[in-house]
């Protein structure tokens, strides 16, 4: 199917379709996760039964109650992540074209882009990573603050956000401008959880799966096969989420409600995380993490994959 459509623009299409329907399928497990994370400055070494036992409680032994509780927060969850992963595929491809233009010699550039991003080195994918992430988190910070508070309330409380806009709007009242950009530094040093992933799924996809980069060839495979997708999203993403989770974490308790009571900055919540629980409290969550995340990806990248090819 050909829809005229520019490299940028397929990246978008491919990322806003991908990042809707994950984001669906997972939003239970990140509202677990969240709920998780900013239990870590808590000293009753509280988990996941006080977490599904409290949305139980929450529910009322009510089934739609409890399914409206799994899925709170689900439109601003939904936005961003469409958003987000659009906009980071978009500059993805944007960064890796600008990346091959700058160390491509001038006698040496073609146009196939299969083949140019199997010419970029692992620190170039990183490279483009980071640049595409800075970007990303900088604009979709106030998207992942609302979030952050819708999902880590019930509907039922006295204070919690009734909608995004209700939300955006008690935030810019009580906390003025400066609030939507709560949590931006664990944000940008978590950028490098995406430069870490995708410097590892272009380096796999590129060196060691079944790609042809022979333009001459008619029949040439131009996309992964699904397995491989399955397989190299896997890897990439436990190494990448292990790595930089705490940070993710950390940006979790900072765009909390917690946050502005609290007084919280990006040394002290290191410090009460460290006096509360120790190392161990820099990964609460981490499990419910990567059952969402792996699942996720996959299906992200599967979707991704095959989307971006056909149209």
């Amino acid at each position: 199917m050909d829809l005229q459509l520019t490299p940028f623009g397929k990246e978008i299409v491919a990322g806003l379709t991908t990042g809707s329907i994950t984001t669906v399928v997972t939003h239970p497990l990140d509202l677990v996760k969240i709920r998780l994370q900013l239990l870590a400055t808590n000293s009753g070494h509280l988990g996941y039964g006080y977490v599904i036992s409290s949305l139980k409680q929450n529910a009322k032994g009510n089934i739609r109650q409890l399914i409206k509780e799994a899925y709170r927060g689900l439109g601003i969850n939904w936005f961003g992540n469409a958003t987000a992963w659009a906009l980071y595929f978009g500059l993805y491809r944007a960064s890796k074209d600008l990346v091959y233009e700058l160390q491509a010699q001038e006698n040496s550039r073609h146009d196939d882009r299969l083949r140019r991003d199997a010419e970029l080195s692992s620190w170039m994918y990183l490279s483009a990573g980071a640049i595409s992430g800075v970007i990303t988190s900088i604009a979709t910070n106030p998207i992942w603050v609302i979030k952050t508070r819708m999902m880590s309330t019930s509907g039922q409380e006295t204070n919690s956000y009734t909608s995004a806009a209700d939300g955006i709007r008690r935030l810019v009242r009580d906390e003025g401008i400066g609030g939507l950009w709560r949590g931006l530094m664990p944000s940008l040093f978590g950028v490098s959880q995406g430069a870490i992933y995708f410097m590892i799924y272009d380096t796999l996809k590129h060196r060691f799966s079944s790609l042809s980069r022979d333009t001459e060839d008619p029949d040439r495979r131009k996309t992964l096969k699904n397995s491989e997708t399955f397989v190299i999203s896997s890897i990439s993403k436990v190494v990448s989420v292990t790595a930089v989770y705490p940070f993710q974490l950390l940006k979790s308790n900072l765009q909390s409600f917690d946050a502005e009571k609290k007084q919280y900055t990006f040394r002290n919540l290191v410090r009460s995380i460290s006096q509360a629980e120790g190392l161990p409290g820099f990964y609460k969550g981490l499990s419910a993490n990567l059952l969402r995340a792996i699942p996720s990806t996959c299906i992200t990248f599967l979707l991704y994959e095959n989307v971006k090819s056909f149209i």
